[in-house]
This record gives structure tokens, C-alpha cells and sequence, in this order.
């Protein structure tokens, strides 16, 4: 399956794209590039900018390889699943809605469409608990719990999130990594609002908190 673009707007296919992230890497920040404001190319790309488009795709495969292997180590299905997602968001652009977080709103399309390809929709804690998946690691660039950690600190940190539940770990991810705030966290993981994301944070930050007295 391969994108359809207008003559001469053609991306680097999903497959061949140079920059993509291997499974060997993905768990290494993503740079993000400076571009125009989120909601500006956003609304261009809903009135049939095919710059924006291509702006969009490819600014964003990257991360979204990334995201999603975090969620699923199955790198064929991530990556059929990002070329899906943007396809169908090609073909309903005039019926999106505005955002002004571009990948927020790629993430969490992203990570619905992972999740129902592998028939993983939770009702209830047991479930997340046993079958859920989140895998990510501390690394250079951040900061967390107000300081900067030494290379000893780093791997004790590394070894208590892996004692975190999947759960956890993905809201420390969202919370850190991206930068997202209580309502998308409470959005993007289906908690029931956005004092649930509140709390969830607390109990993460408490327990890794303890881990490096």
C-alpha cells in the first residue's frame, strides 16, 4: 500500500522514508523541528494544502515510529498503522476538527489504531495490568523530579521504572517526554477526567521519588 499524492507532492514513502527510526532506536528522543504553528498548518491542511500534508507526514513519521513501537514491537503493524492513519486522514480532511497539537492528535489516532489491530481494549484494571504494554527508558536529555541525574542515579531510575506498571510508565512518558498536560493525558490514556491523570502522575512521581533518596 502506498500513499496517492498529486503529481509532483510526493513524499518519501513510509518505507523509504531516510530519517525513519529502526526498532533499535526508537527508544532514543526524537528531535523535534521548528515549523510553523500546529494550528495554522493544520487548518491549511484541512483546505487541501498539500505542502501542509507533506509537512505533517513528514515531520511526524519519525515520532510516530517511535510512539507507536512503544506500544506494540511488532514494526510491520506500526508502520502500516501510521501509513493508514495518514491515508484516511488525507481522504477526510474536510472533516477533521482543528487542533492545535499536531501530534497529540496523531499520537492518540495512532495509538487507537494499534490497540484495535491487536484486539487489546481494556474494561478493567486486571486486564491493563496483565495484557497491557508500555516500554520506555530514562535517558540523557531529561530532566525529572526537578534535577539533573547523574549516570548511576539514571540506571537506578531505569530499574524502578521497570517496576512500574504499564500504566505508570506511559503517563510518566506523557507527562515528561511530551510534555503533555492533565487533559491530554486524561484523553489520550481514557481515564475518567482529568483528576484521575492527576493522581496517576502522583503515584508515579512518588514511587520513583523513593527509588532515588
Amino acid at each position: 500500500m502506498t500513499l496517492t499524492l498529486k503529481k509532483n507532492t510526493e513524499p518519501k514513502m513510509l518505507y523509504q522514508q531516510k530519517n525513519t527510526v529502526s526498532n533499535e532506536n526508537a527508544q532514543e528522543h526524537v528531535v523535534e523541528t521548528v515549523s510553523i504553528e500546529d494550528g495554522v498548518l493544520w487548518d491549511s491542511f484541512r483546505e487541501g494544502n498539500e505542502s501542509a500534508f507533506i509537512q505533517i507526514y513528514e515531520s511526524n513519521f519519525n515520532k510516530l515510529f517511535a510512539y507507536g513501537w512503544r506500544i506494540c514491537k511488532k514494526e510491520e503493524l506500526v508502520k502500516d498503522a501510521i501509513q493508514d492513519l495518514f491515508i484516511e486522514l488525507r481522504r477526510n480532511r474536510s472533516n477533521l476538527g482543528r487542533t492545535d497539537s499536531i501530534k497529540f492528535y496523531l499520537f492518540k489516532c495512532l495509538k487507537r489504531k494499534i490497540i484495535k489491530e491487536e484486539g487489546k481494549w481494556y474494561s478493567n484494571l486486571e486486564e491493563i495490568n496483565h495484557g497491557y504494554f508500555f516500554d520506555f527508558t530514562f535517558s540523557h536529555e531529561k530532566y525529572l523530579i526537578d534535577r539533573q541525574i547523574d549516570e548511576e542515579k539514571k540506571q537506578k531510575l531505569n530499574q524502578a521504572i521497570e517496576l512500574l506498571s504499564p500504566r505508570k510508565k506511559e503517563v510518566v512518558y506523557y507527562f515528561f517526554y511530551e510534555g503533555m498536560n492533565y487533559q491530554q493525558i486524561q484523553e489520550i490514556m481514557k481515564l475518567d477526567n482529568i483528576k484521575s491523570a492527576r493522581n496517576l502522575i502522583y503515584q508515579a512521581l512518588g514511587f520513583l521519588r523513593d527509588v532515588l533518596k
